[in-house]
């Protein structure tokens, strides 16, 4: 078996050696030839310029970006101020961007376009842009001379930011125009709350109901406190003085008497020593009964937690408008350009050595092949030439 295994691999080189002309010959014509049209071919240079998104410092309210983009008008772009990189592609790729470009350089003459799907395709092919991990972009265009494609790859970056300024001002402005027509609506409701709890004041003459509460426990405790005073200063004397002792009827008509005006407060009636007919026999209105409190503070609950929410919409409103009024004013920045493309050193197109060597190994590699097929034309057994005389006529 190694016998035979060697004496195939030196009929192979036997074949090789013995086609040895051709083959050198196929090498070193179609690589000269390859070196000849590398020369001739137009050169071209490809220069590289790199953008990426700006940071979002989050603009000076605090988690108010935060939440915006948590509500439902944030879905399309409004109130966001982040920016991916991811959108810079398409819009880099875009028709009005590549048609501004070819007007900006009269490219369609430049490169003989005879119309304008034709002069896209042509800036397609010489324009790559490239997404890094990193969320860097990269965009690289190829041209004759190697200022030329500088001055192209920072046309490109310059469309690039002013088609997303335009895209972002236009949302703002949207944004703005929504904000103005929520910030009335906003205005109206927290009037309108305010109002109603108005109302509810004036017909109950109630200015806080937790303030007059707190008024009103604080008086009727002092009162208590007092009653409970008379009673134990009275059950002590009890036991020093006898029934009939002026000192204590004394302190049993005290007793009474606070114990009625602790009553007539906790109704909302006025003692019997304050009634008169200004009064009618009732307290000010201010000074409402303890038994219709909770009943009024449920009533005013709903209104005061809807003058709150109010306020709080109108404000969180107000502070959103401010804010999108003053970026609509200064302007954003939506692209930052980490370098700028300069003239390439180097050209880009034609790769003479790539061309050459590529050329030089498939001749090689072809010639290797021709070699053995001639060389198994020339050894056929006279059966197999007859097949192949029959087969070529039969051709």
């Amino acid at each position: 078996m190694n016998m035979e295994s060697e004496r195939n691999i030196l009929d192979y080189i036997y074949v090789l050696v013995r086609w040895r002309r051709m083959i050198l010959t196929c090498f070193f014509a179609v690589t000269l030839v390859t070196a000849g049209i590398s020369l001739i071919l137009p050169k071209a240079y490809r220069a590289y310029a790199r953008v990426y998104p700006p940071q979002d410092t989050g603009g000076g309210l605090g988690g108010l970006s935060t939440l915006l983009q948590e509500l439902p008008f944030n879905l399309m772009g409004l109130g966001g101020d982040a920016v991916s990189a991811t959108e810079f592609v398409p819009v880099v790729e875009s028709e009005s961007v590549r048609l501004s470009v070819a007007e900006r350089f009269d490219l369609a003459t430049r490169y003989g376009a005879s119309h304008q799907s034709e002069l896209l395709d042509m800036i397609s092919n010489r324009l790559q842009v490239d997404l890094s991990r990193e969320q860097f972009l990269t965009i690289s265009y190829e041209a004759d001379s190697p200022e030329l494609a500088a001055e192209l790859t920072n046309a490109f970056v310059e469309e690039l930011k002013n088609a997303l300024e335009r895209r972002n001002q236009d949302r703002t402005r949207a944004y703005l125009a929504y904000l103005t027509d929520r910030l009335k609506e906003a205005e109206q409701d927290m009037l309108e709350a305010e109002r109603y709890y108005r109302d509810f004041q004036n017909k109950h003459m109630v200015l806080d109901v937790e303030a007059q509460i707190k008024t009103q426990l604080e008086t009727a405790s002092t009162l208590i406190g007092s009653l409970a005073e008379l009673i134990i200063k009275r059950d002590a004397q009890s036991k020093l003085m006898t029934p009939d002792n002026p000192e204590l009827k004394k302190l049993d008509i005290e007793i009474q008497t606070t114990r009625e005006v602790l009553d007539d407060m906790l109704m909302g009636q006025a003692p019997d020593s304050l009634r008169s007919s200004d009064l009618g026999g009732q307290l000010p209105e201010i000074f409402k009964p303890f038994r219709q409190l909770p009943e009024l503070g449920l009533t005013a609950l709903p209104l005061i937690r809807d003058i709150q929410i109010q306020n709080a919409i109108y404000q969180f409103v107000k502070q959103e408008y401010e804010k999108t009024r003053f970026e609509d004013e200064k302007g954003t920045q939506v692209v930052t350009v980490l370098d700028y493309a300069r003239p390439p050193d180097t050209r880009s197109y034609p790769r003479r050595s790539l061309m050459v060597a590529i050329a030089g190994g498939l001749s090689l590699i072809l010639s290797c092949l021709f070699a053995f097929v001639f060389e198994a034309l020339r050894n056929l057994t006279p059966e197999n030439r007859a097949k192949l005389d029959a087969i070529s006529e039969e051709l």
